[in-house]
């Protein structure tokens, strides 16, 4: 698994405002799953929150991170994972669904094309 550290992550704005999130979500649902998403970027391994691979991070620091009670925490990790919008392994480790497919952006795919280039135009003439 690659691991990498990511500054943004994407939200995509029709999505947010007129989509499922907006009407399967109260307003504090909605906040507890941009926190998991912003964490899911954050994290060493993109799209989960873990403290590594195989080690899950406990519900009551992940909630102490978020500011939030644990009991909301839990209720809405419940309530994301009954909608497939989550996944908890074997090990207790979040994984966001469909995080690739969401978050792989222009930028990403044409990395190696403009590394290539950078280092044509760093050599002498």
């Amino acid at each position: 698994m690659e691991i990498k550290n990511r500054h943004w992550i994407k939200l995509w704005i029709k999505e947010c405002l007129t989509g499922t999130v907006r009407y399967d979500m109260t307003a504090e649902e909605r906040g507890v799953w941009y926190d998991l998403l912003i964490f899911a970027g954050w994290n060493r391994i993109p799209g989960t929150i873990s403290a590594n691979e195989n080690v899950p991070i406990p519900h009551e620091r992940i909630a102490s991170w978020l500011n939030i009670s644990t009991k909301l925490l839990n209720r809405c990790i419940d309530k994301f994972e009954k909608s497939g919008r989550l996944t908890i392994d074997g090990t207790g480790v979040i994984h966001i669904a469909n995080w690739e497919k969401y978050q792989f952006s222009d930028y990403d795919r044409q990395k190696a094309y403009r590394e290539k280039k950078q280092a044509s135009d760093e050599k002498p003439f």
